[in-house]
């Protein structure tokens, strides 16, 4: 009788921690609304790609201070935020992302990943940052560095905000390939190998706030058009604005353009089909006084207009003094 009731004894335990089990699990699936990840332990994962897969559809994933050698694919929309972008890494130095296009994937709509530090230490060809081929996406105060795209928006991808962060060393700071309707806006990119901001067949997209130094060229559109690119500094680099390859409707005006080598802007389209100004405001310019020594300002802007290099566009209104970006 004894041995029966043990035996009946250890089977409900089983059961119990059989049930418990199952009851945990499921819990860690369907109600992980919210998830924490620590690469040192104690918290739900020590990964975030193990967070990314259990966490449901629309939920927050919020990452700890550490290194975490992966590479992410984000395929459902949730908000992944880092504590601070300068201690949390994502680095590519080992694991399968030396085999991959990009550090981070980001597939699904209506995704916010902020707050990273994305580090290509080990410079590898074709490798980039971030990729998007999604939409309605907010990419911010991010550092990305040593990439060869630091974020790339494919031609799948619409109307996606990327602000507030710092790229360099890349090849291209901030490219886009047939993405149109995005904000690219308050970033600060220097130090790129060919292009700072580069729009390839990309259209009704914003530029603006940007701080663009060090680059090899400072933004560039290539079939892009009805684009604006207002408010920001591009300086320091080798060649600053170049519009070509049918680039058309778009306009640039408030901008700050100093000790760029080449040239300022360089306006590849012919008859007067871009805009450097917005019909009352243009840009500052550090060659004006050098070109025009004989001008006269008023309220502001000099009465002669500036060219722009290369064809017959005009900046009717420059300005005097550069603009507090």
């Amino acid at each position: 009788m004894k041995k029966e009731m043990l035996t009946i004894s250890i089977g409900l335990v089983l059961s119990l921690v059989f049930i418990s089990g199952c009851i945990e699990e499921t819990n860690n699936v369907k109600n992980s609304n919210i998830i924490f990840v620590d690469d040192d332990g104690g918290a739900d994962y020590t990964s975030i790609q193990n967070a990314i897969d259990h966490v449901v559809n629309g939920g927050t994933i919020i990452v700890s201070n550490g290194t975490y050698y992966e590479t992410l694919r984000i395929d459902k929309s949730i908000s992944l935020i880092g504590a601070d972008e300068n201690n949390i890494i994502i680095d590519h130095k080992t694991g399968d992302t030396a085999f991959s296009d990009e550090v981070v994937n980001i597939s699904a709509d209506n995704c916010t990943f902020k707050g990273f530090s994305i580090m290509c230490a080990n410079y590898i060809s074709d490798v980039s940052g971030i990729k998007i081929s999604s939409s309605n996406n907010i990419i911010s105060n991010n550092s990305i560095s040593y990439a060869h795209k630091g974020v790339y928006l494919d031609t799948v991808s619409k109307n996606n905000t990327i602000s507030w962060n710092k790229i360099s060393e890349a090849d291209h700071g901030i490219s886009t390939y047939g993405s149109d309707s995005s904000n690219i806006l308050n970033n600060n990119i220097f130090s790129c190998k060919i292009y700072g901001i580069y729009l390839y067949g990309s259209d009704n997209n914003i530029i603006s706030n940007n701080m663009i130094s060090d680059n090899a060229l400072g933004i560039r559109l290539q079939g892009s058009t009805n684009s604006k690119i207002f408010e920001n500094t591009i300086k320091n680099c080798s060649q600053g604005i170049r519009f070509c390859c049918g680039s058309t409707d778009n306009v640039a005006y408030y901008n700050v353009f100093m000790q760029n080598r080449d040239w300022n802007a360089l306006d590849e389209v012919s008859n007067q089909t871009n805009h450097w100004d917005n019909g009352s405001v243009g840009n500052y310019w550090d060659d004006y006084i050098e070109k025009y020594p004989y001008a006269n300002q008023l309220d502001g802007i000099w009465d002669t207009p500036y060219s722009i290099a290369n064809k017959d566009s005009i900046d009717r209104f420059p300005l005097v003094n550069p603009v507090d970006i």
